[in-house]
């Protein structure tokens, strides 16, 4: 199943999060946005709704994964590689005594 999304840069203004629940290590994800599906209507209005499920997707990837809102956690740049998204790796060669 293909996943739907709105963006809304003004709610997820954080560059990257890590989910906060069991059993999953920690990885970086971007928010695309709002989950999206079609309403009962969807066939007559053309009109997609929200489902309160953010779409995310690991740095380092492109598969799409919707998650709760309160799964999210922003996190700083310095705190994950921009390569692999591994929350503490610091091989993507970025100067983090700098920040």
């Amino acid at each position: 199943m293909r996943l739907r999304f709105e963006s809304d840069r003004d709610t997820f203004s954080s560059g990257a999060y890590r989910l906060d629940r069991r059993g999953v290590q920690d990885i970086a994800y971007r928010v695309a946005g709002w989950e999206m599906e079609p309403d009962a209507d969807t066939e007559w209005t053309g009109e997609l709704v929200r489902t309160g499920l953010v779409v995310v997707y690991m740095v380092g990837d492109d598969r799409l994964e919707a998650v709760d809102l309160d799964e999210l956690v922003d996190i700083d740049r310095a705190d994950y590689c921009g390569e692999c998204g591994q929350v503490g790796c610091a091989h993507d060669g970025m100067d983090r005594g700098a920040l």
